[in-house]
């Protein structure tokens, strides 16, 4: 009798198995579709990306805050597949190891524009600031302006210095470096 009752519940196991279709496909694309909405949130019709705020110590004491946002104001670009993005205003903040601002800035994609080929301009956001290195007198922040889920993209290092100077330069965007981490099967 147990054997039996083993044989029926391995059966049922298999069966039901069977009978469950696995897409891995459909596995994937609902947890892109997690990381997206994670990522992003839709408010009166306008995609927008959620605010981030990075702070970082650097080791002469002072404090990077690198903040990107929604802005409304700013003009709206149109993804065929994904909707209207919001664009984002980012701004840079350094504070002294004694609380005093040594720098403040806003930064738009517009700031940015003769750095951007046309084409990109027009189909991109501002989506992110990353620190590259800080002098007791300046600090390099890359930003990167991309078209929303899509690998186009153009980065821009900004120096910005405490005497209120700022320079720009285009540099180039490794498409392998896209991902923070890598996949394996």
């Amino acid at each position: 009798m147990k054997k039996f009752l083993m044989l029926a519940t391995v059966v049922a196991t298999l069966v039901a198995c069977k009978n469950t279709p696995h897409n891995d496909a459909q596995d994937i694309d609902e947890e892109l579709s997690e990381i997206v909405e994670s990522n992003e949130y839709k408010e009166h019709d306008l995609m927008k990306l959620r605010a981030t705020e990075d702070i970082v110590d650097t080791e002469g004491g002072n404090s990077i805050v690198l903040t990107i946002e929604p802005d409304e104001s700013l003009p709206h670009v149109a993804n065929d597949n994904f909707g209207t993005y919001c664009d984002n205003r980012a701004t840079v903040v350094v504070l002294s190891q004694d609380g005093d601002t040594l720098l403040s800035r806003h930064l738009t994609k517009a700031d940015m524009q003769e750095y951007i080929d046309a084409p990109l301009l027009s189909s991109a956001i501002l989506d992110g600031l990353s620190l590259e290195s800080a002098t007791p007198s300046a600090i390099v922040v890359n930003a990167s302006i991309s078209v929303p889920h899509s690998d186009e993209q153009a980065v821009v290092a900004l120096t910005l210095g405490f005497d209120g100077t700022l320079t720009m330069q285009r540099v180039s965007a490794p498409v392998d470096n896209f991902f923070d981490d890598e996949f394996t099967d």
